[in-house]
């Protein structure tokens, strides 16, 4: 039987503080479920980052100024010590590895750590794939089909299946990878609901929904959810912010 974990409401972080050559600057688009992964990853840890909002929906991210930063042209892209790492979990992991030294989100021990790391991989090759496709097509004007929703629903059948004997998706304790599958999945979910069977993940996500962090996936996704009504509604144009419209 899952037995549940301590809430990470009781953890208060101390704010690090960084040296001159730890400056962190995230470049982003908070309507991006990895962005907001990294964020929810450092007010965890207490990490100040330095945001750039780089807006996907006006083309930002396609600009010379950012193909400079980031030649992915994609988000979300942290800039420290003069290096760039441009993908959200090798960001995330990094800021683990720097500065969780109380093992807050990033597990000690070989096997935890690969419960851990399996879920991040799931999110990468499996879960995220789905929400980039579904959504690149919603904002083309070509709804989700019915193979892939029902792709997307057999992806959540593996976690609702990790949830059968434990609390959390790597374990009896909240940490990195369920910070970073609630990002994508709840992203989705403001376009395919729940399947009635996925029972444990509706808990799931509810814990993880009363926690302070969550504020900052709110945030990102009222955002999306603006251009999702404008598409709904007509008004929906590729190159304009909604509030331009």
């Amino acid at each position: 039987m899952a037995t549940r974990n301590p809430s990470l409401r009781s953890y208060s972080p101390k704010v690090k503080s960084l040296t001159i050559g730890d400056k962190l600057i995230l470049y982003g688009d908070e309507a991006s479920p990895p962005v907001r992964f990294v964020q929810m990853t450092a007010a965890i840890l207490g990490i100040n980052l330095d945001f750039r909002n780089i807006n996907l929906f006006t083309g930002e991210n396609k600009t010379e100024f950012y193909k400079n930063i980031n030649p992915l042209q994609k988000v979300p892209c942290l800039m420290t010590h003069d290096e760039v790492l441009v993908d959200s979990h090798a960001i995330a992991l990094y800021l683990c590895r720097r500065w969780d030294t109380e093992h807050v989100l990033y597990p000690q021990g070989d096997l935890a750590q690969a419960h851990c790391d399996e879920i991040l991989f799931y999110n990468a090759t499996t879960l995220f794939p789905i929400d980039s496709d579904i959504y690149t097509k919603f904002f083309a004007g070509i709804p989700a089909s019915k193979e892939r929703i029902e792709d997307w629903l057999k992806a959540l059948d593996f976690l609702e299946n990790r949830l059968k004997n434990h609390a959390w998706l790597a374990g009896d304790k909240m940490m990195l990878a369920d910070i970073c599958a609630v990002a994508t999945i709840s992203t989705v979910l403001c376009s395919i609901p729940l399947a009635d069977h996925h029972v444990k993940l509706r808990r799931w996500l509810n814990d993880i929904e009363q926690q302070p962090f969550f504020n900052i996936n709110k945030r990102g996704l009222e955002r999306l959810m603006k251009f999702i009504t404008a598409v709904k509604v007509g008004r929906f144009q590729q190159g304009r912010d909604v509030d331009q419209n």
